[in-house]
């Protein structure tokens, strides 16, 4: 410990090449297929029956003449149908029943008669069983064309439907079960592991039930309409206790309505409550769906609700799965019109236009939530999605400035009442933005970018210039700029920045561009005065980039709401969501999404926007700026901490609703984790399925903006996280269903430049509707639960979806009495690595699955570079905070360094100690002058652990093996060699210097009084050395470097430092 009470262990490991997140972008299947053939109107019912009224030609005919008024017969690729073999049939079906078939085509009419009536609910002529051919061998083309990334999915228009048929039964108007069928040579012909079948016709699917339920790598998910077995086919065998049998239990779900009226809300209650859980879980590599288009609302036969928006909702979910392979075969559907029309909104989500909005979701009924409950408890010993460990113990209710509105805990509060409009915003604006919200821009996304944004910058930081110009490379490198609109950039006006901003605190700001250096130092102090200290630094040209990141921000509001693009990307910085009215703070000084909203509302009318924070620090700028308005919902997903976490305090805690008119729409999601982080995308797909989802349904937004932090990713130097690309993806793609998707993506934190350009880059393929890339995400922690059922119980009383949420997740609590063969703790990061996928109980030969632990383990070799102040123990927190004022309280993999010069080491260059040779490890200049030994790092270790406890651990920062700045800011060596006891050539302070590379003068780290730094900024020379553990710092490329250029001058501090040369 020296003398100003910091402690600094570091270990640098000199390898040429570190580990990075795989950012190569797969394959881009293209194309949707349709199937249609004139043959398939030739299946006719010769008696007129009124079966043959129902299941008729004309089906097919509505079909396609609602595509081709929509243009979308063009749009797609046709796929030709063709017959199926017999050998493909008898895949699924006998060969009594297919012999029987075959006869069929030579019966008189009376003889037809006779063998249809021997069923039920079935009609034949003599073409019929060669069209039935026909049907599956042309869904079967286009499943194949589908696995083999040919086509990136497709709707087979067939018909006779088939997902009643059994072995050798036929049986509602089906012949051949196209779809299990399908589902079955997908399975052996073209090695697809895992399959889900989603069948939404109105009637119950018991063909393909029957077909595939001990078959575990077949899932077979159902809604229906039941009614306690009194609607057809009138089946026990359809209610939810059927669950599958042998190795296949667990794999059947049975959604049995057992009252009519079913809609939008309950359908999608069940997508985000049941299904996609399951998916995520059970993860397919093909999605086919018995498309039945009778629980449409207007179906004579149904008797349901669902809209032909509700269908594209649907089936934009799915396309999220299996990486977008999703086939739809046409099932039932009996009202030509509603027929259709959804029919036709389903295709154009699958050539990926966006789903329109839907009309506010009501209450979902009581009769839905009993049946969903059911399922739960039903599946939940089998799927570790249903079990969860949440304390449900009464807390007390959290203490409101203001009374708690009347409202009903059943209706939420009207947040969008046309008296609360902008002032201003007449009724042809909002009838403009209606009729905008249906229409298709011309181009896909638009996006942003500025030079002028990489201006503002210190050399100890880690929000640097940077972080942008890595998005924006690796934009370029995947090909993402050139499919982009690049949008005009400019900086926002005074005027713009005081609907969020005092008009003092602007100008504080701007007046930073007239200082010189050593003022800015000064007036940054001012800055942080209030704040925790060093979250904020400030250059001459801060007021330019943030007034440009805030501009920027503005003009793809005014590029999606003028219909010039559909959705947009925002590459900017510094970032904005801690700005508040008052305060610059964390690394933030305009609030750019704030801004944008406010824009959004003052200029186009846009009542409803909703902003969901994914950074891993609270935006609490954003909330103070809209805690009392109802008109903005700002949902928040972050590290909590109990308040230990930045932006420390009570803001960010779940009781944290709103304020006034505003409660209900403030919505935390904290992490609290024991500050040990490592959330991932389990938790954040719950949170998105539980809480994000079904509030942002039923607030039911005009435009989406997400506070894109990228600091929750893996490999996060400040986050300490989980969060894959792929799980940012997959969240991008769900916000995409909502308000048109129209979602605009504005960069936040996020200071691993690999992490943050490869997962940036993802959301941005997203937004311009590649696939959703494979995702695993495990099965989320008991803390991660917690906080969910946390957040819903806060909010129930204002949503009725929190409330219903609420109910699921105290369903889901596990119990000791119920069976399930894994502890409910265990974290499952692949929980369908058994190509069989075998169900819960069933597995046995494979291992347990550990906890989960960072990419980048923390191993007794590892030590972090930071500095802190205080004693003993007080003085390890700081070390383990790394950043002051940012609360890192664990060891990160590439820990920004604090005491030296510079921190930001490159995040994305973090390899463990077993990485690397022996031979290529150093040990920490000044506890000894030779290389490492294990026994001497374990030696080190245990004097640690005396010292500080035993939860003391040590990272490695791996130092670049070259840079640019080498050869040009490396001057020779003074023939005096060099002399670490000298002082800071400014202030005299001996504590922690460097030495400059270029001039060999002596100044003191931005922890002392930073004169180094000051001496980089006038002089730009920018290599320096360390005298306190000889680590070398290139201030040009922010990080760490090791090459032979700085040996002379190492071994020379080595030999002033312990008189021997060292290196």
């Amino acid at each position: 410990m020296d003398p100003s009470g910091k402690v600094r262990i570091l270990f640098e490991v000199y390898a040429p090449k570190a580990e990075v997140l795989d950012d190569s972008p797969p394959p881009r299947p293209t194309g949707t297929g349709l199937v249609y053939d004139d043959r398939f109107k030739e299946h006719y019912c010769p008696i007129g029956s009124e079966h043959g009224k129902s299941e008729c030609p004309e089906r097919l005919a509505a079909c396609m003449e609602k595509l081709q008024a929509g243009g979308l017969v063009d749009r797609c690729t046709r796929v030709s149908a063709r017959p199926a073999s017999d050998e493909e049939i008898l895949s699924l079906h006998s060969q009594e029943y297919l012999d029987t078939l075959k006869r069929s085509g030579t019966l008189s009419p009376d003889e037809l008669k006779e063998l249809a009536q021997s069923y039920d609910s079935v009609f034949l002529c003599n073409e019929s069983f060669e069209i039935a051919r026909l049907a599956v061998g042309g869904l079967l083309e286009l499943t194949e064309k589908v696995v083999k990334g040919e086509l990136r999915n497709g709707f087979a228009f067939i018909r006779p439907c088939g997902h009643h048929s059994q072995r050798d039964i036929a049986n509602g108007y089906s012949l051949v079960n196209n779809i299990a069928l399908t589902a079955k040579i997908a399975r052996t012909k073209l090695n697809v592991e895992r399959i889900l079948i989603v069948d939404w016709d109105v009637h119950h699917g018991q063909g393909i039930q029957y077909l595939t339920q001990d078959d575990p790598s077949i899932m077979y998910f159902s809604m229906h309409r039941y009614e306690n077995t009194s609607f057809w086919p009138h089946l026990e065998a359809s209610n939810y206790d059927h669950i599958g049998e042998g190795a296949g239990k667990g794999y059947n779900v049975n959604v049995p309505w057992n009252k009519i009226g079913m809609g939008d809300a309950e359908y999608l209650t069940v997508f985000q409550q049941l299904l996609l859980p399951l998916a995520y879980e059970f993860n397919p590599q093909l999605v086919l769906v018995s498309a039945g288009f009778d629980a449409a609302e207007g179906d004579p036969k149904g008797e349901m609700c669902i809209s032909p928006d509700g269908f594209a909702h649907m089936t934009h979910h799915l396309m999220g799965l299996a990486q977008g392979k999703v086939v739809l075969g046409l099932e039932g559907g009996y009202s030509l019109e509603a027929l259709g029309k959804s029919a036709a909104m389903c295709t154009k989500t699958l050539l990926g236009d966006l789903p329109n909005p839907l009309s506010q979701i009501k209450h979902v009924s009581d009769n839905a939530l009993e049946t969903i409950h059911n399922v739960t408890k039903a599946l939940k010993p089998y799927w570790k999605c249903f079990q969860c460990d949440v304390n449900i113990a009464c807390k007390e209710e959290p203490i409101q400035s203001e009374d708690v509105s009347s409202t009903t805990p059943d209706v939420p509060p009207p947040p969008w009442d046309d008296a609360a409009g902008k002032a201003g915003v007449g009724e042809v604006t909002g009838r403009l933005l209606k009729e905008l919200m249906l229409s298709s821009p011309p181009n896909r996304t638009g996006f942003v970018y500025d030079e002028r944004m990489k201006l503002h910058r210190t050399f100890d930081h880690p929000e640097r210039p940077e972080r942008i110009a890595r998005i924006y490379s690796k934009h370029q490198e995947h090909g993402l700029i050139d499919r982009c609109i690049k949008l005009e950039t400019r900086e926002a006006t005074a005027e713009e920045l005081e609907t969020c901003h005092l008009a003092d605190m602007i100008g504080d700001i701007k007046e930073t561009s007239k200082h010189t250096a050593r003022e800015l130092i000064d007036i940054q102090d001012k800055f942080n005065s209030t704040r925790y200290s060093r979250d904020i630094y400030v250059h001459p040209d801060t007021y330019l980039s943030a007034s440009v990141a805030a501009g920027c921000t503005l003009n793809l509001v005014d590029a999606v709401l003028s219909n010039q693009v559909l959705n947009a990307v925002g590459i900017v910085r510094p970032p904005g969501h801690h700005a508040d009215s008052k305060l610059a703070s964390g690394f933030c000084f305009f609030n750019n999404v704030a801004i944008a909203s406010k824009y959004a509302q003052n200029k186009y009318g846009v009542k409803r926007v909703l902003i969901v924070d994914w950074d891993v620090h609270h935006g609490n700028g954003t909330q103070r700026l809209f805690e009392s308005d109802p008109s903005v919902l700002y949902i928040s997903l972050h590290r909590h901490e109990n308040g230990m976490y930045f932006p420390m305090g009570p803001e960010g805690a779940v009781d944290q609703v709103g304020k006034g008119d505003g409660q209900g729409y403030n919505v935390n999601i904290g992490w609290n984790t024991g500050n040990k982080g490592l959330m991932g995308d389990a938790e954040y797909l719950a949170a998105f399925h539980h809480i994000i989802m079904p509030l942002a349904y039923q607030f039911n937004p005009e435009l989406v903006f997400i506070s894109a932090g990228f600091d929750a990713a893996k490999g996060d130097p400040l986050g300490n996280c989980l969060v894959s690309p792929e799980g940012y993806g997959h969240m991008t793609h769900m916000l995409s269903s909502i308000a048109g998707g129209r979602v605009i993506t504005v960069l936040e934190g996020g200071y691993n430049l690999n992490s943050i350009a490869v997962s940036m880059a993802m959301c941005t393929r997203i937004m311009l509707g590649d696939p959703c890339p494979d995702l695993s995400p495990g099965i989320p922690s008991s803390c991660g639960m917690q906080a969910i059922y946390d957040a819903a119980k806060a909010h129930e009383k204002f949503w009725s979806s929190m409330k219903d949420q609420v109910g699921f997740l105290e369903t889901m609590i596990f119990k000791e009495d119920e069976s399930s063969t894994e502890d409910n703790d265990t974290i499952q990061t692949d929980s369908t690595s058994s190509s069989n996928a075998a169900p819960r109980d069933a597995v046995t030969s494979e291992p347990s699955v550990p906890e989960r632990v960072d990419e980048v383990s923390s191993t007794k070799a590892e030590a972090s570079s930071a500095a802190g102040d205080g004693d003993g123990e007080d003085g390890l927190k700081d070390i383990l905070e790394g950043m002051s004022g940012m609360n890192l309280q664990q060891p990160r993999e590439a820990s920004v360094t604090t005491g030296g010069a510079g921190a930001g080491a490159k995040e994305d260059a973090v390899q463990t100690q077993d990485d690397v040779p022996e031979d290529e490890a150093l040990g920490a200049c000044g506890v000894s002058g030779e290389t490492t030994t294990p026994g001497a790092e374990d030696q080190l270790f245990g004097s640690l652990q005396e010292t500080f406890g035993p939860q003391v651990e040590m990272h490695a920062v791996i130092p670049q093996p070259w840079c640019p700045h080498l050869d040009s800011d490396v001057g020779p060596l003074p023939s005096t060699g060099l002399d670490v006891s000298l002082p800071c050539k400014d202030c005299g302070d001996t504590r922690e210097n460097w030495v400059c590379l270029h001039c060999y003068q002596v100044y003191c780290g931005r922890y002392v009084n930073e004169h180094m730094l000051m001496h980089g900024l006038e002089s730009s020379h920018l290599m320096v050395l360390s005298y306190a553990d000889l680590s070398a710092w290139c201030y040009g490329c922010d990080a760490y470097i090791h090459n032979e250029i700085l040996i002379p001058a190492k071994r020379a501090a080595h030999l002033s430092k312990f008189g021997t040369p060292g290196v």
